[in-house]
């Protein structure tokens, strides 16, 4: 590394108290967080680096920070605050190699303004400070990264601990390690003969987590590698929205990427490697139909190459013009900085506040909802659902994830079934193996309505339509969970058309958003081509019929959906009782609402 001087330390110091700032003006957890930290948890508990205690399967794949936070949870530290510091400070050593980087590349003489370009638009991004603080591994992750790819541009050995360390942070690691590599080979850096020894060297250094996972969990790749996996067309369109709507907002519509390709002749040669594994990671991100998870997080290992590059390129263009050997230079230099921090900071300003109201929504509903069942049934009871971080962080109940991210049988026998309609990218499940399991309860992310594969294919299953239903607790809000009934105990059939689900889920929006005639009208579809025993379709169309002042029609629909779910039908139960005592049937009333009543407790 160069020699650092005085000015680089007072300027970096001042960048990263404005990101440390920035980062705190978001404060919050990511729910997958907490699922790392359910492995920490445990492990300090004494059940083992396990999410169930007995059942050692890795549905983590952030090794390394997993570890560092058993490391700190030994000592007596917060590991949590510990996992968000880590973060801040992988995002603050970020900011330093930035101007490092740039000011030893750079043939400008004296102060060199568009060092300071880079790492100003990074403390700008709101999503970079977003991930720093949310208490995942995507910004050491980053970091590790950045200072591989910065020691390999110099062919400095060191970036091969670099890139390991950054393998057991995330798996990407190795793939980032693999396209140095094949990089060296293209350019003809090394003999292909140094490059096997390269490579050997890392694998004696990655080999050690490798004898552990085989060792303690049985497996040569972390679970989720097997619950993710696949590809399709689909994954190739959602690749492309993703990449598009982060060029719109923190890309300026593709300036980002165009300038350093431009100027890809004119700036430094080591500027190329950076460019070569940017363009590659891309591929990347694209083929694997981007992130589940909102807020840009497979770009931030990218964002600071990106920036390094731009000003690499605007650089490279102004110094070889008549502009570069005049003061006004640094004008423009000025310009082009706030123009593009402004936009950085300004453009996804609203989007990523709001990214972040749902998450730490999701993050308090989850654990108000954990605390009011373990109040009603302690923590021995076994759950399936789709967003397991911080309900099983809190409810230290046995919980079934119905995305297979820790559930071996699930992620490596997936039983997906054809023509289900959802947004969602999780796509591997399997029912039958779910329902073998009888968890007392299940929990789908959006109440009683189902929005994730899995959850809609739960009820082609006819002990899930008849063995579980739906009870609702009133507290702060209303919110929904099925139960299953312990009396239920008729053989399991599938029903082959999953249409009337996706139906009935378009009748729950349409009901949601008050358009009570769409919404009846799907639900009357969907109840025409569903199994005989499904009744919510027609509780809904109570409901609904309700809602629009048709009382006859809207009891008439109640009673059938309370017969045929044999008073299970919870809320149809709740409207008639209400409906018979102010006519002044008190007696049926009170029957309906005592039914109702008994059956709509958590335990």
């Amino acid at each position: 590394m160069p020699k650092v001087k005085s000015v680089y330390i007072i300027i970096a110091a001042a960048l990263a108290a404005i990101y440390v700032a920035h980062t705190l003006s978001l404060v919050f957890t990511q729910d997958d967080a907490f699922i790392s930290y359910r492995y920490v948890k445990n492990c300090l508990g004494g059940v083992g680096l396990v999410f169930n205690p007995g059942e050692n399967v890795e549905g983590y794949t952030n090794f390394l920070f997993v570890i560092i936070m058993v490391l700190f949870g030994k000592m007596g530290i917060n590991y949590i605050i510990v996992s968000k510091l880590i973060g801040v400070l992988s995002g603050i050593s970020i900011i330093f190699l930035l101007i490092v980087w740039f000011e030893k590349y750079s043939d400008r003489k004296g102060f060199n303004l568009p060092a300071y370009g880079a790492p100003i638009l990074l403390v700008a991004n709101s999503a970079f400070a977003y991930w720093s603080i949310s208490g995942l591994e995507t910004v050491l992750f980053a970091a590790l990264v950045f200072w591989g790819i910065y020691f390999a541009s110099e062919k400095n050995l060191l970036f091969i601990p670099m890139l390991v360390l950054s393998a057991l942070t995330r798996p990407e690691g190795t793939m980032i390690f693999g396209l140095i590599l094949i990089y060296y080979w293209v350019v003809r850096a090394y003999k292909f003969r140094t490059i096997l020894k390269l490579t050997a060297v890392y694998a004696v250094l990655i080999a050690p987590q490798f004898i552990f996972r085989l060792a303690y969990y049985g497996d040569l790749l972390p679970n989720p590698f097997y619950a993710k996996t696949g590809w399709s067309a689909e994954y190739f369109f959602s690749g492309l929205s993703y990449i598009w709507l982060f060029l719109k907002q923190y890309g300026f519509a593709g300036i980002l990427i165009a300038v350093p390709i431009a100027a890809v002749g004119r700036m430094n040669r080591k500027m190329r490697l950076p460019l070569f594994i940017t363009a590659v990671y891309f591929v990347y991100i694209l083929m694997v139909g981007g992130d589940v998870l909102h807020g840009h997080r497979f770009f931030m290992v990218l964002l600071p190459l990106l920036y390094l590059m731009f000003f690499a390129g605007i650089d490279s263009w102004l110094s070889k013009t008549a502009i570069g050997r005049t003061g006004a230079v640094y004008t423009i230099t000025v310009l082009i900085i706030l123009a593009t921090a402004g936009l950085t900071y300004g453009i996804p300003y609203k989007w990523i506040r709001s990214v972040r109201r749902t998450e730490i929504g999701l993050v308090d509903g989850m654990k108000f909802q954990s605390n009011i069942i373990r109040q009603a049934r302690g923590s021995d009871y076994t759950i399936a659902m789709s967003t397991i971080g911080a309900f099983g962080y809190y409810s230290d109940a046995r919980v079934i994830d119905l995305l297979g991210l820790t559930d071996r049988v699930i992620a490596k026998n997936p039983k997906p079934v054809e023509g289900i309609e959802s947004t969602w990218k999780e796509r591997n499940y399997n029912i039958p193996y779910l329902m073998k399991r009888n968890p007392d309860l299940i929990l789908f992310s959006t109440g009683m309505k189902p929005s994730a594969p899995a959850e809609k294919a739960l009820f082609l299953s006819s002990k899930f339509r008849k063995g579980y239903y739906p009870v609702f607790h009133i507290d702060q809000y209303m919110w929904t969970i099925y139960r299953r009934n312990s009396g239920y105990d008729k053989p399991d059939k599938y029903f082959p058309n999953p249409q009337f689900i996706n139906l009935f889920t378009q009748a729950l929006n349409y009901n949601r958003d008050e358009k009570l005639d769409l919404a009846m009208e799907y639900a009357l579809q969907s109840e025409r081509c569903s199994p005989p025993d499904f009744y919510l379709p027609l509780a809904l169309m109570g409901e609904i019929e309700l809602k629009k002042g048709n009382l006859e029609s809207g009891i008439e629909y109640l009673q059938r959906a309370f017969e045929l779910s044999d008073g299970y039908a919870i809320i149809a139960g709740d409207k008639l009782g209400r409906y018979y005592q102010m006519i002044g049937d008190s007696a049926r009333g009170q029957k309906y609402l005592d039914i109702a009543g008994q059956r709509n407790t958590l335990f």
